[in-house]
């Protein structure tokens, strides 16, 4: 999509939402404020919400598109639905649940006026309930970012530039139910693009309340899971094929060790290291039992070590699922409505 940037605003933000009733107003005034001196739209991608979302949304000024199926819902078809409305030179992507932090927007377009290899910027994600080990590892990383530091995706949303997007064909593939940051980021730097994370606050995060085995069920009954196995599908001949691979890594683990094991237990029986019958199980109890042993010393913490390894054997076969699912283009218009829009004052 292209269009003339001399009538556009210089900023579109894109907001996915669904049943976010609670969040969505704090959300918008942050967008709001930081729109104040710059110009920008906002674009909520309403994924047919059943509470007073939309509602809310209306007290603002915001153009409000929604799903016409609720087939065609996903984390990543919501956002492409939303850059199928922007016309800003730059776009944000952002969440129903975050708010951005006040100058954050002036610093990242600074940011990217001055590096035109660049092709996305964020910044730090302050997450306000930290319960699971994803949420603990993403706020040690967060603690650990000092300077500007080169990414391989911009994971919890960022500011990217309309031409650098236009560049790779489409902001987010419209049939992952997940991975649409780490796709478009695999994209941006096969294409020469760098992204980069700037050590200031981008956003505050909600997100959900829940433990570490909740969270690990909704990724399965959501089928966010099986996304890594449709990405690794749809990169395959791809020049981003390699840095897909290298972004999915940690599903190649279990099925990498139980390979180890099996090469361990042919060789015990081939040299009559041991028993036929301890052959077959003690390469397993070996490799898997040091790990534990490893991680939870590493972690300090059995638990983490444990789920840990469950998650790894999780994430594995719903990629397996994933990939043999059938691919579609990923530029297939989304069929939608406009139900609301008020222009910024």
């Amino acid at each position: 999509m292209n269009i003339s940037t001399a009538t556009a605003p210089q900023v579109s933000f894109l907001i996915k939402a669904l049943n976010e009733e609670d969040k969505i107003a704090d959300c918008l005034r942050s967008v709001l404020d930081e729109l104040e001196s710059i110009d920008g739209e906002i674009i909520l991608v309403d994924s047919i919400s059943t509470d007073n979302t939309v509602e809310i949304a209306k007290d603002f000024a915001v153009k409000i598109v929604q799903f016409e199926r609720g087939e065609d819902r996903g984390c990543a078809s919501a956002v492409q639905l939303g850059y199928q409305y922007a016309l800003g030179e730059y776009i944000y992507v952002l969440d129903g649940d975050m708010k951005l932090q006040r100058g954050f927007l002036s610093f990242a377009l600074s940011y990217l006026e001055s590096h035109p290899e660049v092709g996305g910027v964020s910044g730090r994600l302050v997450d306000l309930s930290v319960q699971t080990a994803n949420d603990k590892h993403r706020v040690s990383r967060a603690l650990a970012l000092q300077q500007a530091q080169e990414v391989s995706e911009l994971g919890g949303g960022g500011l990217y530039r309309r031409v650098a997007i236009e560049s790779v064909g489409y902001l987010a593939h419209r049939w992952l139910a997940a991975c649409e940051e780490a796709e478009l980021g695999a994209r941006l730097r096969a294409k020469g693009w760098r992204l980069v994370r700037l050590p200031t606050t981008a956003v505050f995060h909600t997100g959900y309340s829940e433990s570490d085995w909740q969270m690990l069920a909704r990724m399965w009954r959501s089928r966010r899971m099986h996304a890594f196995g449709m990405y690794l599908r749809s990169a395959f001949g791809q020049p981003w094929w390699w840095i897909t691979v290298r972004q999915a890594w940690f599903v190649f683990i279990a099925p990498l060790l139980h390979f180890v094991a099996g090469i361990l237990m042919l060789c015990a029986m081939y040299f009559e290291l041991l028993e036929f019958k301890y052959a077959l199980l003690m390469p397993e109890f070996f490799i898997w039992g040091s790990l534990l042993v490893a991680m939870a010393i590493k972690k300090q913490n059995v638990h983490e070590a444990i789920f840990s390894v469950c998650s790894w054997h999780c994430y594995t076969l719903a990629t397996v699922i994933g990939a043999v699912r059938p691919v579609r283009e990923p530029e297939i218009i989304i069929n939608s409505r406009i139900l609301y829009c008020l222009e910024k004052t």
